[in-house]
């Protein structure tokens, strides 16, 4: 996220993206960490229950963290794979 900061809302368990002119919420389903690579998958707080989840992920960037989402099949699929083995 380049024009702007995000936080975790760890409370509420919610990823907020700020821009300067307003908010975005995100609900954290999971977070994982997969070769030192922190990941999330979020679904926009405002979305109904079929909401389709989101993958991003979290990297250094000089001092500064960013936000990136996962775009590679293959990355996203490693995410995936490790998702579901976390839920069994």
């Amino acid at each position: 996220m380049s024009d702007g900061k995000f936080w975790i809302d760890e409370d509420k368990k919610e990823l907020v993206l700020s821009d300067g002119t307003g908010e975005s919420r995100f609900i954290i389903e999971d977070d994982l960490v997969i070769d030192g690579v922190k990941y999330l998958i979020i679904v926009d707080a405002r979305a109904g229950e079929n909401a389709d989840a989101t993958v991003v992920k979290i990297l250094n960037e000089g001092e500064e963290e960013i936000i990136i989402p996962v775009e590679e099949k293959e990355e996203f699929e490693k995410v995936q794979a490790a998702y579901i083995e976390d839920m069994e």
